[in-house]
């Protein structure tokens, strides 16, 4: 890695463009090659974390225009870049890109609109419960560039990528997990099409002899592409439900087939189903997918704060048997919500609590197709707090009340993280009815 790295940006100006977590990872290893004639960074917020002596910041609103002074521009996921890639003279590349070009053959990539977190850390739990060398890196929160120094020729590196990481990358990592992809972060891409198509980077660049893990309900187009394809759904289990298992935390119909892709290479790996359940068993799942927080005057709460898509909301509903009152709302990227729509009023859900830009969006809806009846509390709150409070009140002892947002967070919390860390503290925090 090291020579490889070293010969691509060696005497060659770079910039470093996004300065969080990926940016800063870059910025450390670039500055410890010590072969660039000049590292600079750039950014929209402000930063006072680097060597000040030897490098240039630029941000603020600017932040973008001298992208073509450098030779090459290390980007950091979610930057929109105002130009398409192909306008720059720079070279445009990222982590995730230069990891790929080298490590390809040994890394398993996972990505999906929903449900890459879990799988990922559910499969890095199974081959390394297993005894199979392995390491965790990626969008979950460790850049590619911080684990290099410990891959071995035998290490597998799973990697959860994010439409972000995967937008402009040139190469496919050898076995390629494509769970669902559904509508997201238009905001950013203005199409789902284009949306679809940073997604279609895990496959595109795949090999003959490569695989691509995908889901049985994902449409694929067989001629972009060499490698193998394996459909995964959940009746390839050991078992017909997590239920049935014994002694499991994960939850749902989407955890059956999150489940199904795991097993799937799993058994690739030479995992009996015994070795797998037992790894199932042992599993701890992430915290705001489904996760139950507790009860509190006979209520179960859950918080599913992950949730920025329809389809992932619609799944936590159905997975909760008891489910009776929801919180829906966030940021509004424009997304399609007819189909919750006509989910919701056709459902048991009995409290519709809608929060936020999108929350005020499904709230008018919902009253333009008569939801305001005997069966359908709806309402709308200006914010969680408040939400908060009125589910307290409306949810009936015996029921469970779900924050599942189906959308974004950002623009009222720094991430669904905080948005979920705020739900469990205001739920349980003294003094609230």
């Amino acid at each position: 890695m090291f020579d490889v790295l070293s010969e691509f940006v060696g005497n060659k100006k770079i910039l470093i463009l996004g300065f969080g977590k990926e940016g800063k990872s870059t910025y450390k290893l670039l500055c410890d090659l010590g072969v660039c004639s000049k590292i600079d960074i750039a950014d929209i917020k402000e930063h006072d974390d680097y060597d000040k002596s030897k490098t240039d910041g630029y941000f603020g609103e600017h932040y973008l225009d001298n992208l073509d002074s450098y030779d090459i521009v290390f980007k950091s996921p979610g930057i929109v870049l105002p130009k398409s890639i192909d306008q720059y003279s720079s070279t445009i590349t990222s982590q995730t890109e230069v990891f790929l070009k080298v490590y390809n053959r040994q890394v398993i990539g996972v990505t999906g609109t929903k449900g890459k977190s879990t799988v990922s850390s559910l499969l890095y739990h199974v081959l390394y419960n297993n005894h199979i060398p392995c390491l965790l890196a990626g969008n979950i929160g460790t850049p590619v560039f911080d684990i290099f120094k410990e891959i071995k020729k035998n290490t597998v590196v799973i990697l959860e990528l994010s439409c972000h990481q995967l937008e402009y990358c040139k190469y496919s990592p050898s076995v390629g997990v494509l769970l669902n992809i559904y509508e997201d972060h238009l905001d950013h891409y203005g199409t789902f099409e284009k949306y679809k198509n940073s997604k279609k980077n895990i496959y595109l660049h795949q090999h003959p002899l490569d695989s691509l893990f995908c889901g049985d309900d994902v449409i694929i187009d067989r001629s972009e592409f060499l490698s193998r394809v394996f459909f995964a759904n959940s009746n390839i289990l050991p078992f017909d439900s997590l239920e049935t298992v014994g002694n499991i935390q994960l939850r749902g119909e989407h955890n059956l087939k999150n489940c199904a892709f795991v097993y799937e290479i799993s058994r690739s790996f030479g995992i009996s189903d015994e070795d797998f359940i037992t790894s199932l068993q042992t599993y701890r799942p992430l915290r705001h997918r489904l996760e139950f927080v507790g009860k509190k005057g006979d209520v179960d709460y859950y918080d599913d704060s992950i949730s920025t898509t329809v389809e992932s909301t619609i799944s936590a509903i159905n997975s909760i048997k008891n489910a009776s009152t929801i919180i829906i709302g966030g940021m509004d990227r424009g997304i399609n919500y007819d189909p919750l729509i006509d989910f919701l009023l056709n459902s048991k859900i009995s409290n519709i609590i809608l929060m936020y830009d999108s929350g005020k969006r499904i709230h008018d809806m919902l009253l333009e197709r008569g939801s305001k009846g005997d069966d359908k509390y709806v309402v709308f709150e200006p914010d969680l707090y408040a939400a908060i409070k009125t589910a307290q009140k409306v949810s009936l002892p015996g029921t469970a009340c779900l924050l599942s947002p189906a959308s974004a967070s950002y623009g009222d919390f720094k991430n669904f993280e905080e948005r979920g860390k705020v739900f469990k503290e205001q739920l349980f925090t003294e003094g609230q009815s």
